[in-house]
Formats: structure tokens, C-alpha cells, sequence
């Protein structure tokens, strides 16, 4: 009997463990599906996340190299700016010291027609003349700084217009003209008589004539004291006529 009653309960339990094995397999199953799905979600998931800071990495290095060239350029308008204000003090400063010069240009004519009426001695006279003389020469000089300072001035507002407002037509001196001293190999651009001393300034744009036809049109692109470079405007072309040594070009 007691081996019966051992061989029933060693039944007993291996029918109870072949039930637990049965009732826990399918969650052990799923248990290691959502191990391996987890696993697989965070393997795309660090995939991501690095190709995210990739992203992050190159984006930061780009705004930064924009940034840079923003404050180089904030920097050049700065400068400019401030040029241009020195140069217009400056020429103020001219204008004061031209119509001081004037003045007593103008007084001193006045003292010497009294002297001369007055019947004053020729030596007083003499050097009184050479007075004015001096006075007359002081005001021309600063007359010629002035012109060049101006000069200066316009060319600096042309270049920071170039930054501020592109697309505005850049103002040329009223009745300038040349002569077309060269045409380059390609007929594209064309070598002026005129230059900087005239009031030509960089992106100006002239009309090219031969008599009373009207040739085409040139915008400048460079300038020197004398002289210029000026490529021509493929849309002002006319017809087969093709600009030559000579032309003439007007604003």
C-alpha cells in the first residue's frame, strides 16, 4: 500500500507540473516576443535619435557660419556708415572755411577799392593785391577738396546701397558723357573715357549712341580715376548694330 500510495502521488506531481509548464509556456512566449520587440524599438529608436543629432549637429553648424557672415557684413556697414559721416563733416567743415575765405576775399576788394579811392600809397596797394591773390587761391583749394570729398561721399553711399537697397538705380552726374575707347573680344563689355574725377560711380548705367541711333546700354562694373568698365546689357541690343570704338555714351 505505501508503494501505491508513493507511486500515485509521484503521479500526482508530475501531472501537476506538465499543467503549470502548459498554463505558463504561452506567457514565457509572449514574454520573450515583447522582450524582442522592445529590443527592436529601441535599437530604431537610438538609430534615430543619432541621426537626430546629425541633424541637430550640422543645422547648429550652418546657423553659426550664417551668423558670422551677418556680423562681418553688419561690421562693413558699420565702417561704411561711419566713413561716411566723417567725410560729410569734413565737407561741412569745407563749406565753413570756403565762405569764411569768401568773405574776406570779398572784404579785403572792399578795403582796397577804399584805399585805392583814398588815393592810398602803392606799396599798401601791392600788398594788399598779394593778399588776395592769397586769399583767392586758399578758396579754390578748399573749393577742390570740397568737390573730391563729395565725390568720395557719393561713392561710398553707392557702395553701402549695395547692401541696403540693391535694387535702386544708382544716380549719375547730369549731362555725362564719354567715348568708348575700347570693345572687349566677346563684345560684351567696353572700355570708357570717363572715370571717377567725372562722377561715374559703379552700377551706373549709360546710353551708348552713334549720331542719332541709339546703340545700346552699358551698366559700369569698374572705376578708375579716369577711366571705366562697363559690361553691356544684352536687352538694350539693337538689331545686328554692335557697339564700336567711338561710341558715344550719355546719361
Amino acid at each position: 500500500m505505501l508503494r501505491i500510495a508513493l507511486i500515485l502521488a509521484l503521479l500526482a506531481a508530475i501531472g501537476s507540473l506538465v499543467l503549470s509548464f502548459m498554463v505558463t509556456k504561452p506567457t514565457v512566449e509572449e514574454l520573450r516576443t515583447n522582450l524582442q520587440t522592445t529590443s527592436d524599438t529601441l535599437k530604431t529608436t537610438e538609430g534615430t535619435l543619432a541621426t537626430t543629432k546629425s541633424d541637430f549637429a550640422k543645422t547648429k553648424k550652418d546657423l553659426d557660419e550664417k551668423v558670422k557672415d551677418l556680423d562681418a557684413t553688419k561690421a562693413s556697414l558699420e565702417t561704411a556708415s561711419t566713413e561716411a559721416a566723417n567725410l560729410k563733416k569734413r565737407s561741412d567743415k569745407l563749406d565753413a572755411d570756403l565762405a569764411k575765405s569768401t568773405k574776406e576775399r570779398n572784404e579785403a576788394q572792399a578795403e582796397l577799392a577804399q584805399w585805392q579811392a583814398l588815393a592810398i600809397k602803392p606799396d599798401q596797394v601791392g600788398q594788399m593785391r598779394v593778399d588776395l591773390k592769397k586769399a583767392s587761391e586758399e578758396r579754390d583749394a578748399l573749393r577742390d577738396e570740397k568737390t573730391i570729398f563729395l565725390r568720395n561721399i557719393a561713392r561710398l553711399q553707392n557702395e553701402l546701397a549695395v547692401f541696403v537697397t540693391p535694387d535702386t538705380k544708382v544716380k549719375l552726374p547730369d549731362g555725362l558723357k564719354g567715348t568708348v575707347l575700347e570693345v572687349g573680344p566677346q563684345g560684351d563689355f567696353v572700355l570708357l573715357d570717363i572715370g571717377e574725377a567725372q562722377g561715374v560711380l559703379a552700377r551706373g548705367e549709360l546710353l551708348v549712341r552713334r549720331g542719332d541711333k541709339l546703340i545700346g546700354k552699358v551698366r559700369i562694373v569698374k572705376v578708375d580715376a579716369n577711366r571705366s568698365i562697363g559690361n553691356l546689357l544684352p536687352g538694350w541690343k539693337q538689331g545686328d548694330l554692335a557697339v564700336a570704338k567711338g561710341d558715344l555714351v550719355l546719361y
